[in-house]
């Protein structure tokens, strides 16, 4: 399933102008559903969405087109009160018919409790092993950024390693005149 992650400032304008930007989202880009962060906010839209036949994914913890608001990228829910939020928000989105919520940065005993109170499915990141599945990024999981290393992700491979080898290695062949070869010429 492709799900699309609707740019910041696509779906908090208003309603009216979210639902034509995430049904124009899905007809454009071969999507069959729309992400959208925030909890009681957004539950009219997503509320709109599903009644117009749109599948919709919530995300809710550390949301990074919230991150001006938070100023920081820190674990997310840690006091009670941004837990007991956190939990109400899951509840208003679950009943709102999202078929799914991200959890990002949270801890791990309140994605439990999450996953268990919720219907839709939850999606970990950053949230510990009692989600119903897990996401990393693509880049962070194939070690394409050395800058950035959350506690959270799991490196599979060194590939900022490889390519920059790799493009030495192209570099110095060009300014030898190794490449292209007579067999890579027409």
């Amino acid at each position: 399933m492709l799900i699309a992650d609707m740019p910041f400032m696509s779906f908090q304008v208003n309603t009216e102008e979210a639902v034509r930007n995430c049904g124009r989202v899905l007809k454009e880009s071969g999507a069959e559903a729309v992400k959208v962060e925030g909890g009681k906010l957004i539950e009219p839209l997503v509320e709109q969405l599903t009644e117009v036949g749109i599948p919709v994914m919530g995300h809710l913890g550390l949301t990074p087109q919230s991150i001006y608001k938070f100023g920081t990228y820190e674990v997310r829910a840690k006091e009670p009160n941004e837990a007991k939020q956190l939990l109400k928000d899951a509840a208003l989105l679950d009943k709102a018919g999202v078929f799914g919520i991200v959890l990002e940065k949270i801890p791990a005993t309140l994605a439990a409790k999450v996953t268990k109170n919720v219907n839709a499915v939850t999606v970990g990141i950053g949230a510990g092993v009692h989600c119903d599945g897990q996401v990393m990024v693509t880049n962070d999981m194939l070690g394409m950024n050395e800058q950035f290393h959350p506690r959270f992700v799991r490196t599979y491979a060194k590939l900022a390693e490889t390519m920059r080898s790799s493009f030495r290695a192209y570099i110095d062949d060009v300014k030898e005149g190794k490449f292209p070869s007579e067999d890579e010429s027409y």
